[in-house]
C-alpha cells in the first residue's frame, strides 16, 4: 500500500530511541523519503519549517478534492465511512423529506407549524395585552373559543409533512436519532444563514453604536425571531401537539406516535439536549409537556432524580451561553450576533462516586433570554418579559450566575434585585456570583476595589427601592447568598486577538475552570431544593 501512496507524508520524531530513528525508516524501500533533517529544533522553529513546506506543497499541487471525493478515496483504502451506515442513510434522507418543504422559513412555519398558534393565545389569555374595550371575562371566552377552533382545523388537517417527518425521526433507534438530530440541526443552520446573519449582523451593530434607536432594534429582532428556524421550533411544534394528541381518538397512530414525545425528550435530554422552557417567540412556559417530560426523566432515572440547579442571566451577547459550554462541556446554541431566545435546560448526570458528597444526582443548568435595555418602544413588553425571565431564573436557582456588562450594569442590577425581592416571601434565598466579561487584568487593589464599588452600589439600590422598602428589605444580604471574596468574578475576553482566526484565550479558560470549581463547591453547601417529580 504504502508503495503506492501519491501523498507526500511529513514524518517528525520527537524522540530517538533503539528501535526507531529517522535514518531506519529511510531505509524502508516502501517509502521514498527525499529529505531528511535530524536537527534540534524549538516549537517555534518547527511550526514556520512545517508552513513553509506545507505552503509550497499547495502551491505545487493545485488540484482539489471535495469532501464526496474523499469518501469515495476512502472506500478503495477500506475505510469505514458515515455514508454506508443504513441508520445514517435513513437519517439523512428524513432530514432531506423535512428540508424539501422548507424554500420560505416564515412560510413553512405557517403551514408545517402552525401550533405554535396556540401558544400565543395561552400567553394572550393571562397577559390580556389586547383586551381593549372588552371586560377581560368575555375576551378570555373569544380567545377560548379561538384555540377550540384551531384544535378542530387540526384534527381534520393531520399533522402537516414537516412535523410527520421530524416525529418519524425522533421515535427510532437511539443512534438514528442522535444522526437525525444532529444532521437538522446543521441544514437548517445552512438554510437560514443567509438570511439570518446581515440581520444578526445589523442587529449587534445597532445594540453597540446605537443603543438608542429602539425602534430599528426591535424591528430588526422581529425579522430574526420570523425568519430563524431551528430544531427548537419543531421541538416545540411537539409540545403543542402532545397536548392536543388528549382530543384525538384513543385508537389514532398519529396520538401513539405523540404519546411517547415525552420519553423520547426524556432521553434526550439525558443525550445532551437543551430542551426550551420558555417558549422564545410567546415567552410562556409550556406546563403540561415540560411536567410530562420531566416525569419520564423521573422514571429513567429509576427515581434517583434530586436535582440542584445552576442558572445565569445577564444583558444579552454578552456571553452567557458560552460560559456555561465552556465549563460543563454543554451544548447551548451559540454565534456571531446570534441572542438566546427564552430559557433552555441541559442536564448534567453526577457520577454515583460523589452524588452523597454533592447532595443530588443531577445538575440542572438553564441559560436564559438576555435582558434588554428598558428603552425599548411602547408594545415591545421587553422589560416586562425580562421581569419574568429574571424572576423565573432566580426563583429555580440554587446558584444565580448574574453576567454584568459595562453598558448595562445598572438595569441588570436593577432587574435581579427585583427578581429575589420576589423570593422573599417564600423563603428563598439562592446564592449569587457576579461574572463582569471581557475585563482586563486587574490588579489585587483594583479587584477588592471593584467588588466593594459593587456591593455599595447594590446596598445603595436597595436603600433608593420603594418596593424593597415595602418588604422590609435593607440590605443586601436580606435577598442573597453573596461572598464579596468568592462571589466576584473578572472574565477575560473569549478570544485572544481578532476572529475567526484567533484561538481561544488561554486566560478565559483558566478563569471558566476556577469559577466551575468554586461552583462545585459551593453546591455541596446547598441544601437539596428541588427533584426532577416535584418533590422536596
Amino acid at each position: 500500500m504504502l508503495n503506492k501512496l501519491l501523498t507526500k507524508v511529513f514524518l517528525i520524531s520527537s524522540r530517538q530511541g533503539k528501535h526507531f530513528t529517522l535514518k531506519t525508516v529511510t531505509m524502508k524501500p516502501s517509502l521514498k523519503i527525499t529529505d531528511v533533517s535530524e536537527a534540534k529544533k524549538t516549537d517555534t522553529e518547527l511550526v514556520k519549517v512545517l508552513q513553509e513546506s506545507l505552503s509550497l506543497l499547495l502551491e505545487s499541487n493545485p488540484n482539489q478534492m471535495s469532501l464526496a471525493s474523499m469518501a469515495e478515496r476512502a472506500h478503495c483504502c477500506e475505510i469505514l465511512v458515515d455514508d454506508d451506515n443504513d441508520k445514517y442513510e435513513s437519517a439523512c434522507n428524513n432530514v432531506s423529506k423535512i428540508l424539501q418543504h422548507v424554500k420560505n422559513t416564515a412560510e413553512f412555519k405557517d403551514k408545517h407549524l402552525s401550533s405554535q398558534a396556540l401558544s400565543w393565545l395561552e400567553s394572550e389569555h393571562w397577559r390580556l395585552r389586547k383586551v381593549g374595550k372588552q371586560s377581560p371575562e368575555n375576551y378570555r371566552k373569544s380567545l377560548k373559543a379561538k384555540e377550540d377552533d384551531l384544535r378542530i382545523k387540526q384534527q381534520i388537517m393531520g399533522m402537516p409533512a414537516g412535523m410527520l417527518g421530524f416525529t418519524r425521526g425522533l421515535v427510532t433507534s437511539e443512534v438514528q436519532r442522535l444522526y437525525f438530530l444532529k444532521w437538522l440541526e446543521i441544514k437548517l443552520d445552512y438554510v437560514c444563514r443567509h438570511q439570518l446573519s446581515p440581520l444578526e449582523n445589523r442587529y449587534q451593530e445597532l445594540s453597540e453604536k446605537s443603543p438608542k434607536d429602539t425602534q430599528k432594534i426591535a424591528e430588526i429582532d422581529k425579522q430574526i425571531s420570523v425568519c430563524s428556524l431551528r430544531v427548537e421550533h419543531f421541538l416545540r411544534e411537539c409540545g403543542q401537539l402532545y397536548k392536543l394528541a388528549s382530543h384525538l381518538p384513543e385508537h389514532s397512530s398519529q396520538r401513539k406516535t405523540m404519546e411517547q414525545l415525552p420519553a423520547t425528550c426524556a432521553h434526550m435530554l439525558l443525550d445532551g439536549f437543551p430542551l426550551e422552557l420558555v417558549d422564545g417567540d410567546a415567552a410562556n412556559i409550556p406546563l403540561k409537556w415540560i411536567t410530562d417530560v420531566l416525569t419520564e426523566l423521573h422514571h429513567i432515572l429509576y427515581s434517583k432524580s434530586k436535582l440542584k440547579v445552576i442558572t445565569i442571566i445577564g444583558a444579552e451577547n454578552s456571553g452567557k451561553s458560552t460560559l456555561l459550554n465552556t465549563m460543563f462541556g454543554l451544548r447551548f446554541a451559540v454565534s456571531k450576533g446570534m441572542c438566546t431566545r427564552g430559557a433552555f435546560m441541559q442536564l448534567i448526570s453526577v457520577n454515583s462516586r460523589v452524588r452523597d458528597e454533592l447532595g443530588c444526582d443531577c445538575i440542572l443548568i438553564i441559560d436564559t433570554e438576555g435582558l434588554k435595555p428598558h428603552q425599548m418602544p411602547r408594545g415591545d413588553h421587553s422589560h416586562e418579559r425580562d421581569k419574568e425571565v429574571a424572576s423565573l431564573a432566580v426563583a429555580l436557582s440554587d446558584i444565580a450566575i448574574v453576567s454584568v456588562s459595562n453598558s448595562r450594569g445598572d438595569d441588570v442590577l436593577e432587574l435581579v434585585l427585583h427578581a429575589f425581592t420576589r423570593l422573599k416571601d417564600v423563603g428563598k434565598k439562592p446564592l449569587c456570583h457576579f461574572v463582569h466579561f471581557n475585563t482586563p487584568d486587574m490588579s489585587a487593589a483594583e479587584t477588592r476595589e471593584r467588588n466593594k464599588k459593587l456591593v455599595e452600589e447594590l446596598e445603595e439600590k436597595i436603600q433608593n427601592d420603594d418596593e424593597m422598602k415595602k418588604a422590609n428589605i435593607t440590605e443586601l444580604s436580606d435577598v442573597m447568598q453573596f461572598n464579596i471574596n468568592t462571589s466576584n468574578w473578572n472574565i477575560p475576553p473569549f478570544w485572544q486577538g481578532k476572529p475567526p482566526m484567533a484561538p481561544v484565550s488561554v486566560g478565559y479558560s483558566e478563569y471558566a475552570l476556577t469559577l466551575k470549581k468554586q461552583l462545585i463547591k459551593d453546591l455541596k453547601k446547598i441544601l437539596l431544593y428541588l427533584r426532577v417529580d416535584g418533590g422536596k
